[in-house]
């Protein structure tokens, strides 16, 4: 089996435009070990991974990872067509900002090819915050009320506003007065590209968790290191596997989030607040995650194999997150605004 993998960060897609350090680690570290985990699998024979001509190569050696040099826009885009015509199945990792993610699925669906994530009609729903809440919310699955700015909002004061499309912390802010959130809206184009949300206490949590067309395994349960930082949010790590304890709601919440959104498929992350009244989903993130790259350390499993697992035999495999141990991941938090 050959598989092209496609990390955008480092793989090319911010060509023509300089890649912030933050950025260039989460996606390194999200590479490395996926790359890992698969030289480690038999029936994978070849890994064809795009690079982004700036970078160096990793120091690592890997059996059967083959670097394929872009140097352009253009460039990209012939590699990525050449190389999806050449391999088996494709697995992307990219954010689903501006579509980009749901471009490069469709894309791989359209050639015909495997695609080891969840399908395009699923990454276009959860690439929206606001579509993915209200259909979790029509299903009752808990979720942190999320609404379009409008000139009346539900909530007092504290409010959250984020792109509707971003992801993890990217973009948001918090607005603690009228005056704050009037001056906002006086300076942005499009209000639209916004939701808003209550800033809700609690801890901030995610799952990383294997999704089959309505059903759901739970690979572990994380902790998020999230600080303010200069009026919006920061991510500086996270500590996989953290939570060992009461596994069993979390287990629960991601066969219910499975059922609303059957359209999901293969690894992804959910993010979370625990509050008083319980976990509260914030939003779906439809391939891998930062935790990935702790996860097999924290599991003593190979992930990518119980994804290929999954692929191959069409049900979920057996595993109990319980054996978890937590592993920290340490992040140079991005600079936001």
């Amino acid at each position: 089996m050959k598989i092209l993998v496609f990390e955008y960060i480092t793989g090319g897609g911010m060509l023509g435009e300089e890649i912030p350090p933050a950025l260039a680690q989460e996606g390194e570290l999200m590479l490395a070990a996926l790359l890992r985990d698969l030289s480690e699998l038999p029936e994978v024979r070849r890994a064809v991974v795009l690079r982004d001509a700036r970078l160096p190569l990793p120091d690592q050696t890997l059996s059967g990872v083959v670097w394929v040099l872009v140097a352009s826009q253009d460039d990209l885009e012939h590699r990525f067509e050449d190389q999806i015509a050449c391999c088996d199945a494709v697995w992307p990792i990219a954010p689903e900002t501006g579509g980009i993610l749901e471009r490069l699925c469709r894309r791989v669906e359209s050639a015909g090819k495997t695609l080891l994530t969840s399908p395009g009609d699923g990454v276009g729903l959860a690439a929206s915050k606001l579509a993915t809440i209200k259909r979790l919310e029509k299903k009752g699955v808990p979720v942190v009320s999320t609404h379009a700015p409008s000139e009346s909002n539900p909530w007092p004061f504290p409010w959250v506003v984020k792109p509707d499309d971003g992801v993890g912390c990217e973009g948001a802010r918090i607005f603690e007065t009228e005056g704050q959130w009037k001056s906002w809206r006086a300076e942005i184009d499009d209000v639209a590209r916004y939701v808003i949300q209550p800033l809700i206490e609690g801890e901030p949590l995610s799952l990383s968790v294997l999704f089959a067309y309505g059903k759901a395994l739970l690979l572990s349960c994380n902790r998020q290191r999230i600080v303010r930082s200069r009026g919006g949010f920061a991510l500086s790590g996270c500590e996989v596997g953290a939570i060992r304890t009461g596994l069993a709601a979390y287990r629960a919440l991601a066969d219910r989030i499975a059922e609303a959104v059957p359209e999901l498929w293969g690894y992804a992350g959910v993010d979370l607040i625990q509050s008083g009244q319980g976990p509260k989903v914030l939003e779906i993130n439809p391939r891998l995650t930062t935790s990935y790259a702790a996860l097999r350390q924290s599991l003593s499993i190979n992930p990518a194999a119980l994804v290929l697992e999954l692929w191959r035999g069409g049900t979920l495999p057996d595993f109990d997150a319980q054996s978890a141990r937590p592993i920290e991941i340490r992040l140079e938090p991005r600079d936001e605004h």
